[in-house]
């Protein structure tokens, strides 16, 4: 008699953890589905091993995929596994592959649960009730997960261990009470890489800022205006926790509260850093850099337009072949445009002009808030933020009709802008820090000004909007450029 040809088998081991490499789990279930092939006289002609690779995230399992293709292949005739969840644990997955073992007549045993015979309705019922079983798993996991993060962040405890601007945390997990301690000279920068922010400077020159001197990110390279874009946007530099979770299939995240650990800055100045970083152009991603000093400052004056001017190379129709100028044109209209060489010496002119005045110094007064009246405006607006939510909850409850509430929020939202508009104030003082106000030093200050900071002076001091050109408009008229100050 012919003896029957052993089957060749493949051996798949899968643990879903095991971020050190350790690799003691899948070394257990190589061993076992080894034993496995021999108690089934089947010959082992490979292990396929996905370590630290989960079964129900929906992510790439490479080792899985090559023993796919060696069936496909036909190179495999059975399939060797520790338990049926190491192969799937989410019903999508079992579909997938038991097509595959149904049209290739491959056999499928495991250590834990036998011989599983996706040929036989038995054997697919049974396969089918343990996934949905471990799908159910999954599920009931990620929700307890879920409320655990939750719960960890309602407590103020923090899920990292080191930060910049932070010392390094040694201790063991069991060990760790939430709390962190301060570098000092880093804390140092960072507030100096807010107020450089609340300033005007740009994203590009902070870096710069912190580059030079040696203070690099955790994971030693020089920053860049993405990484300390992104880097001031963190709530754990204010000393408050965060928790991100998902609506509708998109991440949202919430700050819960305060931490366990000390901050960098104060809250104030951090969401202050806030709305200068989602400001319109701010937001993280690819985009142009404003390269021209005024880009963005001027508006279109042709009636109906408002739109804003933006500084392009142009080639010149006089001063030689290769004769090129910076212009600033309308981007919505395409109607209004200005050179450079005639409107930014007249704005610095200006600007420069009003810093000089003997009165400038009183642009300040207003600004300067003692802390006593700044914690007064912070606890009421805390206070009218919590009624605008409330009436959010009451209009949800029924308890106002849509128009009661509107109504309401309007006239808290308003109370909420004066005191906002205090509280900003303050910005003042840091945009014209180093300038010498009221001297006639301050024209040359102006001029010594970057790009971004002359940009936030422009933006306190004027809304300049451009004219179109009128009749002679092959000589200059300064009357097309209206300052519309603000103060």
């Amino acid at each position: 008699m012919t003896p029957k040809p052993q089957l060749r088998a493949a051996c798949y081991c899968r643990i879903s953890s095991d971020p050190k490499d350790k690799r003691e789990g899948v070394d257990r279930q190589r061993a076992d589905t080894t034993a496995l092939c021999e108690v089934k006289q089947w010959t082992p002609v490979g292990f396929y091993v996905d370590n630290d690779k989960s079964a129900s995230n929906g992510k790439h399992r490479p080792e899985w995929e090559r023993l796919l293709a060696d069936i496909r292949a036909g190179k495999v005739d059975a399939v060797a596994a520790w338990d049926q969840d190491r192969v799937n644990r989410m019903m999508e997955d079992f579909v997938a592959y038991k097509k595959l073992f149904i049209e290739r007549g491959i056999k499928l045993a495991t250590s834990n649960n036998g011989d599983i015979d996706l040929s036989t309705p038995s054997g697919v019922l049974t396969a089918t009730i343990k996934t949905a079983v471990a799908e159910h798993e999954v599920a009931m996991m990620r929700i307890r997960q879920r409320r655990a993060a939750r719960s960890k962040a309602e407590k103020g405890t923090p899920k990292w261990k080191r930060a910049f601007g932070y010392l390094p945390d040694t201790r063991r997990k069991e060990d760790d009470d939430g709390t962190r301690q301060v570098d000092e000279d880093a804390k140092k920068l960072v507030k100096k890489a807010y107020q450089a922010l609340l300033a005007g400077k740009s994203l590009n020159v902070i870096a710069k800022m912190l580059n030079d001197a040696g203070a690099y990110g955790l994971n030693g390279k020089p920053w860049t205006a993405s990484t300390v874009s992104l880097f001031l946007r963190a709530p754990r530099n204010a000393g408050l926790r965060s928790h991100t979770h998902v609506e509708n299939g998109t991440p949202v995240t919430d700050i819960v509260g305060k931490g366990t650990w000390p901050e960098l800055v104060d809250e104030r100045t951090w969401k202050r850093a806030q709305a200068k970083l989602s400001a319109p152009g701010r937001a993280p991603g690819k985009k142009s850099v404003r390269q021209h000093p005024l880009t963005g400052v001027l508006r279109c004056g042709k009636e109906g337009c408002d739109g804003s001017l933006s500084g392009n190379w142009v080639m010149q129709k006089t001063g030689g072949p290769r004769a090129h100028s910076i212009t600033y044109a309308c981007k919505t209209c395409r109607g209004v445009s200005i050179r450079a060489e005639h409107v930014v010496p007249l704005l610095y002119g200006l600007v420069g002009g009003r810093l000089a005045m003997l009165d400038a110094e009183d642009l300040l007064k207003a600004a300067i808030l003692d802390e006593a009246e700044a914690e007064a405006i912070r606890i009421e607006l805390t206070a009218l933020y919590d009624e605008v939510a409330q009436i959010g909850v009451e209009r949800g409850q029924r308890l106002l009709t849509g128009q009661q509430a509107k109504d309401a929020t309007d006239i808290v939202n308003a109370d909420i802008a004066k005191l906002e508009l205090r509280q900003n104030d303050q910005e003042m003082l840091q945009v014209f820090e180093g300038i010498p106000l009221g001297t006639p030093a301050a024209i040359d200050a102006v001029r010594e000004l970057s790009p971004d900071r002359f940009r936030a002076v422009v933006n306190l001091l004027m809304a300049p909007v451009i004219m179109p050109v009128g009749k002679g408009g092959h000589v200059f008229n300064p009357d097309r450029l209206v300052p519309n100050w603000k103060r």
